[in-house]
């Protein structure tokens, strides 16, 4: 029996966060090996016409190796990628990117969007902070980069219905978030798009694999991820946190911090998915 399909024009969004050239135990952070290994793949689909979904690329944070690692490795397969950073930590220190460096992957035909101002859960945020969040740092890309800004992922992937009606206020098309299982809508005017995290386990093969689930594959995902959400609430963000940062085998001196307090000022850790 052939294999079912998802069908054709079904948005695959992968979101990576480091590219680094060596190994390391940390979930959330490929070698530069593996990501050639996915750019040859990816980019093998754009060139042939059996109307596989060829996977968007998108990064978080704003981690200098996005820049120096990453970004020639795109170059060299002629690939593009959207860059969500952190608006307020750019040029701020080594582990960042610099504005000019920003400015430089707009000029090679990239998209540099928000993942907010202080990487704060805006799901704990006030409406006050809230409204910061997302527009401190739209206006400062903008003003930096000289380009419109239409795009945010959502810190830690978290987002409720007051967030997506937020976003859309601030001008916002199109808010990206942790759920890949969860299909794309609309609401109060701006799309939501889930984003499949890419961790150092995934090689070329997982990466076929996850192109060609059956529609019950799929299913069976959602329903895993619908049972790890309502784990998350009944635990709370802070105990979940704790439990993540065990999982992702996170390390006080790697991996960019997420802001899961109210207040904005202490509890900070990994970046969850």
């Amino acid at each position: 029996m052939a294999r079912e399909r998802i069908r054709v024009g079904r948005r695959c969004v992968l979101a990576y966060h480091e590219v680094q050239r060596n190994a390391s135990k940390y979930r959330y952070r490929v070698t530069n090996q593996q990501f050639d290994e996915h750019l040859s793949f990816i980019s093998s689909l754009t060139k042939n016409s059996s109307g596989e979904r060829v996977p968007e690329i998108t990064f978080d944070d704003g981690h200098r190796s996005n820049y120096e690692e990453a970004f020639p490795i795109l170059e060299q397969h002629r690939l593009r990628a959207v860059f969500f950073v952190i608006a307020g930590r750019i040029s701020t220190d080594r582990e960042f990117m610099t504005w000019n460096q920003t400015r430089e992957l707009v000029a090679a035909g990239h998209q540099v969007q928000s993942h907010g101002w202080a990487h704060r859960l805006l799901t704990r945020c006030s409406e006050n902070d809230l409204r910061q969040e997302l527009l401190s740092s739209k206006c400062e890309l903008e003003d930096r980069l000289g380009t419109e800004v239409q795009a945010i992922s959502a810190p830690g992937g978290r987002w409720n219905d007051k967030v997506a009606e937020a976003c859309a206020k601030a001008g916002y098309k199109q808010l990206f978030h942790s759920n890949p299982w969860l299909q794309s809508r609309n609401l109060f005017g701006i799309q939501l798009q889930g984003r499949h995290m890419v961790t150092g386990g995934m090689g070329q093969h997982e990466l076929k694999s996850l192109l060609r689930m059956s529609q019950s594959q799929v299913l069976l995902h959602r329903t895993k991820y619908r049972v790890k959400e309502q784990v998350r609430v009944i635990l709370g963000d802070r105990l979940y946190h704790k439990m993540w940062i065990k999982l992702a085998k996170w390390k006080s001196e790697e991996g960019i911090e997420v802001d899961v307090s109210e207040s904005g000022k202490s509890e900070r850790g990994i970046q969850q998915s």
